[in-house]
């Protein structure tokens, strides 16, 4: 058998016999997760019906010597199995229009929601502020400066 045949017929038995590749799904996902995203938590735990999880605050951030942030909350179901599911996902616009970067947040959850409080850095001039932000649902919240 010359050499060209034998690496042919080693190349297809190779195709042939090899068992399919199996994609590892959280690998594959974390290398998905854009750059952008710098920061990821978990504020706390919701109960719903018969779900339950936590919630996951996500802060993506773009510029260069302005940096700004845009911010996200994600509602992370466990099935009984301890599989994580998202369940809903909400930008919260209202920042994302100010044009600022967050310094630092706090969070808690209780039965009516989470509760995050943000401090501020607003890259264009030294306006720093601390805002308010209250989740009832996927499709209600509050958003505005912090009252204390």
């Amino acid at each position: 058998m010359s050499a060209r045949l034998a690496l042919v017929a080693g190349l297809a038995f190779a195709f042939l016999f090899a068992g399919p590749t199996r994609a590892d799904q959280i690998a594959d996902g974390i290398a998905a997760i854009p750059g952008a995203v710098d920061e990821v938590r978990i504020g706390g735990t919701w109960a719903d019906d018969d779900k339950s999880g936590v919630y996951r605050i996500v802060i993506a951030r773009s510029g260069g010597d302005e940096v700004t942030a845009r911010l996200f909350i994600q509602w992370v179901a466990y099935d009984d199995d301890g599989q994580a599911t998202v369940e809903h996902s909400l930008e919260i616009k209202e920042f994302a229009a100010l044009n600022v970067d967050i310094d630092d947040f706090t969070s808690e959850s209780d039965e009516d929601g989470l509760s995050v409080f943000i401090r501020t850095i607003d890259p264009g001039d030294n306006n720093d502020q601390s805002y308010q932000l209250f989740v009832f649902s996927p499709t209600n919240y509050r958003f505005g400066l912090a009252t204390n």
